[in-house]
């Protein structure tokens, strides 16, 4: 029973996919109101300053860093990727589903379907451009006006995504989707361009807000997955069709082609996805998370 007082989304727990309780008392709708209604007093003791995130769901900052801050970024993670690439080359994988971490001393890949991603772990010592990246404050103010506490630096990594070939191995990334029944906050500082064929991010603005629509959209689709019928659990990120946001009274996704030094900043409670890509093609970022305990009521 603790469980739903955590983080837990997944609906094979069976506390959270408990069927009595999700179909006589809405169990799911009812985290998801209480999760809201705490994010938004936290917000509320130290608001962020963000109109755009705010509005949107998501921001785009081009020219994030100055450009002689970025250089020395950009050179610092090229060269540590391409040392670790040759200390331990890039695996393939032909099995289905997200697959579980597989360590090495810098960091860790993880596939999703035959999409690569490769994380390393900043040290100081070795990445000090991005370490000092990590505690710039604009990250923590949007971070407060997305979940109300400010951002964790040692939450951050370096992210290189290697997109794999579909047909066999899909990339469930790629299916439009919410993180998690709460709000999140997931960015990226890219360090090479972002174009079209490079599967980039998705969003459809204003899919963050918690409405009436949303809530009967959020309990239906738990529905679903009590019973394993309309979509599978994925863990307890719900997805979505595109031609179902209409019903939902939202607009297409949005594709965000970018220039390098250009942050992308989401609150993952959004509907979202990587973005469709030509097999073999690569995305560099500087990557952060934060998901927060929801049930938690105050801020520092």
């Amino acid at each position: 029973m603790l469980s739903l007082l955590t983080r837990t989304k997944s609906f094979r727990d069976p506390w959270v996919g408990h069927p009595i309780l999700n179909r006589q008392f809405q169990l799911h709708r009812r985290r998801v109101e209480l999760a809201e209604t705490l994010c938004t007093w936290r917000r509320w003791l130290k608001p962020g300053r963000c109109a755009e995130l705010e509005r949107d769901g998501f921001v785009v900052i081009q020219n994030f860093l100055p450009p002689s801050q970025f250089a020395a970024l950009r050179d610092e993670v090229e060269s540590r990727v391409s040392d670790v690439a040759h200390q331990h080359p890039m695996p393939v994988n032909n099995r289905v589903g997200f697959q579980p971490k597989q360590p090495f001393p810098a960091g860790f890949d993880r596939f999703d379907g035959g999409t690569l991603n490769r994380f390393l772990h900043i040290d100081p010592s070795v990445l000090p451009q991005a370490a000092a990246v990590c505690h710039d404050p604009r990250l923590s103010s949007c971070s407060r006006q997305v979940i109300g506490l400010p951002m964790d630096h040692h939450k951050v990594d370096v992210y290189l995504t290697v997109h794999g070939e579909e047909s066999e191995t899909p990339d469930l990334q790629k299916d439009l989707h919410r993180d998690t029944f709460f709000r999140a906050l997931k960015f990226w500082l890219f360090l090479r361009p972002v174009e079209r064929d490079d599967g980039p991010f998705e969003y459809v603005p204003g899919s963050h807000r918690l409405d009436p629509v949303r809530l009967r959209w959020e309990q239906s689709t738990a529905d679903a997955a009590l019973l394993h019928r309309r979509q599978p659990d994925v863990s307890g990120s719900f997805r979505i069709q595109d031609e179902a946001l209409a019903s939902l009274g939202l607009p297409k996704p949005v594709a965000v082609t970018c220039p390098a030094n250009t942050l992308v900043l989401a609150d993952v409670f959004g509907f979202h996805r990587r973005g469709a890509a030509v097999p073999g093609r690569q995305r560099l970022a500087l990557y952060g998370w934060n998901r927060p305990y929801p049930f938690l009521p105050i801020t520092w």
